[in-house]
Parts: C-alpha cells; structure tokens; sequence
C-alpha cells in the first residue's frame, strides 16, 4: 500500500468524476507511479454506456478512505497443523521466535497456540498429563523420541503412564506397567516381561534393537515397539510432548480479517491481552499475523482527488489519509493538506479538458480508450459544447479526441451517449435524485442541488409528482435549507426545476417560468457549477 496512489471523484459520481478517475490513473501509471481508479457509488446508465463502449471495468468501489489491515505492513504467520506434537511446537516457536502459533487443520485456522498454553500443561499435575499422553499417536511419539517405529499395532492406544525402567530384573505388576509406555534399554527378559505384563508400547534407546523373538511376542500380545538412537535420559524429557497441538491449543479464538479498518482493530485490541491475532482473508485463509505495534503507527492511505475538492463531496474520514494529488475544474474547496501536493485547477468545463492537457504536458499521447473516455466526459460535463462553462479549450480539446478516440461524428455520438442516460420511467424517483446530487455549504446554509437529464418532456412530467414528494422526503430528512432537483434537456434546451425547504422562496427570482410553488421552467439554465450554484450563493448571501 505504501506506493499507491487511490485515484477518486466526487460523491454520487457523474462521467466526468468517472472518467477522470480513470484516465487520471492511467496517466499516473504511466509516470512511474502505482494508482488505483476508484469511484464511491453506482455508476449512472450514462456512464455504464461509456464505460462499456470503450471497454472500461468499473472502478473499485471505496467508501472509506482510513487504512485497512490489507494496507499496512503485518508479520507473516506463524503456522503449526494440528496434528503436530508440542514438542514440535517448541522448536517452531524457537525458530521463528515467536509467541504463537496459528494451528491449521485442512487449510482452515483450528485456534491460536501460545507458550502460556504450553508452559501451563508442561507443569500440569500427573493425571493431567496422563490423559494428555493417552492421545499421542504412535507415530508422533516415534517422532518426537527421535526413532523408528519397529513394530506398529492396529489400533494404537495407551492409558499415558510413562514408565522408566532401569537394569536389573523387573517385576511389572509390582510397578503398574500395563497399558502404559515403557523406556528401557535393557535386556531381553525385561522386555519380555513387560510385553507379557501387559505394556502397549516400548521405547528401546541407546541403539538397542528388538530381538526377532521379541518382535514376534510383541505382535502376539499386541505391544508397540520403538527404537532411538537417543539416551535414556534425554527420551524420557521429550516423550510427555508428544501428544498433539489440537489438544492444548485455544479453541476460541478472536480472528480480523484483511478488510477490518485499522482503527477499529487497534480498539478492540486494547480490550485483550493476546500478543498477536491471525488476519483471514475472503476465504477465510490465514495470511498475517497481526499485533499491536502494527496498528500504532502505519502508513496512511493516499489519494488523489478528480473533478471536486470539497469535504461535503470528498470520500469519508479523508482527513485520516494523505492528499498527494487535486485535478479539478469547480471551486477551490476545503480540503486541507499538511504538506504542498500537486494541484491543478483550472477555468474549463470538464476536469477531463485538463487531464488531456496533462498527458501532452507529459509528452504522452493517451491511447484510443482513454482519448474515448476524455472527450465522453467532456460533452456530458458540457452538454456537448452548449452548456454555459464551456470554453474554447473545450471544444479544441474535444476535436483532438475525437479524431484519436476514433470517432468522426461528435454531434451523433453526443446524442447516443447523452441518450443513454435518460431512462428516467425505469428508475425510482430516490434513484433518480441520487444519480448526482452535490451538497453544498454557502455561509452558514446547507443546500443540495441533484441534475439529471431529459430527452422528452412527457417522461419528465409524468414523474414529476412522484420526484416532488421525494425531494420534499429527502429535503426534510437530510436537514437541507434547500434542495434542488435539475432535469436538463440533453441537446441543452433548458432545465424543469423542483425545489422544496425554507428557502425555496428564492426560486421565484431564479427560474422564468413556474408551474406551481415548488416546480417550474428555464429555458436557459442547464449548468448546475456555472448558473445555479452562483445564482443561489447570490441570494443566500443576501439574506445573511
């Protein structure tokens, strides 16, 4: 994460904060740097159409700019399967020198062991041990002793009595051999009076190998036998850390996963004295080790913002991430940086007109797609070239792209691209609304003003009781002074107004024609950045 760069537009994104996000990456990408297009909502059908014609996947969906545990540096972790010995477990646990271990069974986290697990059942009382050693397998034993097994049984099973038995001749009732483990490494009649006394398995040491009438009376009375190399001593130390991790390891256990914001984690690490936690991904596959130290200090998210520069229109909690990057055509906004970045404002109608002027700046020529996704951009911002921002720059910029992006009629492209975003009778009045909506803060009033376009005025008043009542819905319910809804002919031809709140008054002075108190008619407002957004700050201001 540390080098790359979250390229994003605005809140309820249009085709220009699409596009720009896009090919302001590409262009990044270009330059020697790592960026990712972001966007954070749904596409509208007019960007779908673009995105689709020039063979674009949408952007990643981000909603949220602090840093996830997939973002910041972790440890790798340290695995142990859950059949392994804890014997085992030790020397992983010196190798790695880590604290815990994360037990896998079938790929799949099974619990967490730690060395307060282990060193609390390395002094358990007698009994305790015993039922722990009643699960060892045999081969885990073999393993653990270091030896071989000599002669396997069916079913293997003792009740965990380690028993140690020094030379001289042996009376196994008198010490209780049966069903247990006996360490020996002498002569043939103690072995065969333990085998006969009932013993489940022999550890042989010292090099000592079972006579072949030893091995037959074994396989008769269905007795284990192993042999090691190692002393006597040293096989009676390790043999009680045979049994399996699974039997010691913490069940319940507190996993994050790799999308967990880090914030949150380092919360709810505060509530637990566990030294370090798995981190799962989507499939639930252990990839990390995460502790505290990693979620003190990280590196933060950066972004790169396109087509706004405003907190109101910006993605949630920005200001715990680094603004590298500012590309944009409005307003100068709020945002703050802590150190100088690069930034590019420019007077033009479309933030994608200065993206182009970008890539020859660079000395880059953007491929065919991207010249696509330039000038797509640039008429729906513009209105093809008829809305009231539009510049000379616009239009000049839009010829170049259109004879690189390989398209030889504006006007009819304009059309069917324009067209494609006025499927008004299949959307909800809410959708329709959301499609994008700016929220706006003018002195100590918060208005809201959405814009979508027509292509027949039947459709527009068909619907328009249906967006009245939602409009009032959202007005009242986000606490807006005044909200404003645009519906704009997509040839250019003029808006259809609905407005609703407390200064929905000021209406009266903005539009020519009105319907009725909250809806009505300009032929010649079709820029919310241009017209509306100067008009309503004018007479706001007058109010104060």
């Amino acid at each position: 994460m540390k080098d790359t760069i979250y390229v994003i537009g605005h809140k309820n994104p249009d085709s220009d904060s699409i596009c720009s996000a896009i090919t302001y990456t590409d262009l990044m990408n270009r330059t020697g740097h790592h960026a990712i297009a972001c966007r954070q909502g749904p596409l509208n059908e007019e960007t779908k159409f673009i995105l689709k014609r020039f063979n674009q996947e949408n952007p990643l969906l981000l909603k949220d700019a602090r840093a996830m545990v997939k973002d910041i540096t972790i440890d790798k972790p340290s695995v142990i399967a859950a059949g392994d010995t804890v014997h085992h477990a030790w020397h992983v646990m010196l190798q790695t020198k880590t604290r815990s271990l994360f037990v896998m069974d079938h790929e799949q986290l099974a619990g967490v062991l730690t060395t307060s697990d282990l060193s609390r059942f390395r002094i358990a009382p007698e009994a305790s041990l015993d039922s722990l050693m009643a699960t060892a397998t045999l081969d885990n034993i073999a393993r653990t002793v270091g030896g071989t097994i000599a002669i396997n049984v069916e079913n293997f099973s003792t009740n965990g009595k380690v028993h140690i038995i020094t030379l001289g001749d042996l009376a196994t009732e008198q010490y209780g051999t049966a069903g247990g483990i006996s360490i020996l490494s002498t002569n043939k009649f103690n072995q065969q009076k333990l085998i006969e006394g009932g013993a489940k398995l022999l550890v042989l040491t010292c090099g000592i190998k079972a006579l072949d009438e030893i091995k037959e009376l074994a396989v008769k009375y269905g007795c284990a036998i192993i042999e090691t190399e190692h002393d006597t001593m040293h096989t009676a130390r390790v043999i009680t850390e045979s049994y399996s991790v699974d039997q010691v390891m913490t069940r319940n256990i507190f996993c994050f996963h790799d999308s967990d914001l880090v914030e949150d984690v380092h919360l709810k690490m505060l509530n637990d004295r566990v030294r370090a936690y798995p981190v799962l991904d989507d499939d639930g596959k252990v990839i990390g080790s995460i502790s505290r130290y990693h979620t003190r200090k990280y590196d933060r998210r950066k972004f790169a913002l396109v087509d706004h520069s405003s907190t109101l229109q910006t993605i949630n909690n920005l200001d715990k991430a680094e603004v590298v990057a500012i590309v944009d055509h409005h307003n100068i906004g709020d945002v703050m940086t802590s150190s100088p970045i690069e930034y590019r404002n420019h007077v033009c109608g479309c933030t994608c007109t200065i993206i182009t002027k970008l890539y020859k700046e660079a000395g880059l020529e953007p491929a065919p797609e991207m010249c696509g996704l330039l000038l797509s951009a640039i008429i729906s911002d513009t209105l093809n070239f008829k809305s009231a921002t539009t510049k000379q720059e616009d239009i000049e910029t839009g010829k170049w792209l259109a004879a690189h992006a390989g398209i030889d009629d504006i006007d009819e492209y304009a059309r069917e691209m324009l067209g494609a975003s006025v499927a008004l009778e299949d959307s909800t009045p809410e959708e329709i609304i959301n499609r994008d909506l700016k929220v706006y803060e003018i002195g100590k009033h918060k208005i809201a003003i959405g814009q979508t376009n027509f292509s027949h005025m039947e459709v527009v008043q068909k619907i328009l009781p249906a967006i009245k009542e939602e409009v009032k819905r959202e007005q009242k319910s986000n606490g807006l002074e005044l909200m404003v809804m645009l519906f704009t002919d997509v040839m250019g031809e003029g808006s259809v107004f609905v407005h609703y709140g407390p200064l929905c008054g000021i209406m009266e002075g903005v539009i020519q024609t009105s319907f009725d108190k909250h809806s009505g008619f300009d032929p010649a407002i079709i820029s919310r950045k241009q017209q509306m957004v100067p008009i309503l700050s004018n007479l706001i201001s007058e109010l104060d």
